[in-house]
């Protein structure tokens, strides 16, 4: 994200919290704008903690929620939450938490994907999204569908961080032109289903995959553009 990178060019980074790191794809992008900082990740999935140290062993990464960090107050020069605003299950206190760990000067960076003004096949991605994301919810899982662009950034406001830049990142790519990548989403759409087989929801997003593949075979299978948010607590 060049935007990333012209904004923290001559800005003193030393610790960085990425939250919510998943297998670790955003500190990816993180290091080109803090190559000598020292990074830290958390995560709630165990799975998904183990990959991102075998990618990279340098990190500490732990198994932590973003509503309660296990850190001392002002203590990372940058904080991040990248594609997790939508999955925490208390978005304010996550949003305080978040607040507390970061130094008074330091840095807020939101990274987070939006639901409104999609082309048609961002608009496929979006069907494949809400469609798992409906069932974690009735399997008691924490997966909100995907905010509008707006209201990201009232809840941001609305937490008492001071936006100081934000832009949008779109990728121009189609996911599904490599041949067997459609079958493979499905098959996915698919084995998500089976968990919620004895629920009265089942028949009736059972026809959603079908769906979902004839608007992928027309449109294409384009990820949502993303609003990156820096910003400081008050």
């Amino acid at each position: 994200m060049e935007a990333l990178r012209n904004f923290f060019y001559d800005k003193k980074v030393e610790k960085v919290l990425d939250i919510g790191t998943g297998t670790g794809k955003f500190i990816e992008v993180l290091k080109k704008s803090f190559s000598e900082a020292e990074f830290f990740g958390v995560d709630p999935d165990e799975n998904s903690l183990k990959e991102a140290k075998e990618c990279f062993p340098d990190i500490v990464f732990q198994k932590m929620g973003a509503e309660e960090l296990y850190f001392e107050n002002d203590y990372f020069d940058v904080v991040s939450l990248s594609m997790a605003l939508h999955h925490l299950p208390k978005v304010k206190r996550g949003l305080k938490e978040i607040k507390r760990v970061v130094k008074p000067q330091g840095w807020i960076i939101i990274n987070e994907l939006f639901s409104d003004n999609l082309n048609p096949a961002q608009e496929v991605q979006k069907m494949y999204h809400h469609f798992r994301s409906r069932i974690d919810r009735l399997t008691g899982v924490s997966h909100r569908e995907t905010f509008r662009k707006e209201e990201i950034l009232q809840i941001i406001r609305q937490a008492g961080i001071s936006i100081q830049f934000f832009f949008e990142h779109k990728r121009e790519v189609n996911l599904i032109e490599e041949k067997g990548a459609l079958d493979k989403m499905t098959e996915k759409m698919k084995q998500k289903l089976e968990t919620i087989s004895e629920r009265p929801e089942f028949e009736e997003m059972q026809s959603q995959i079908e769906e979902f593949r004839e608007k992928a075979l027309e449109f294409g299978f384009q990820p949502a553009t993303n609003v990156v948010i820096v910003g400081r607590k008050k």
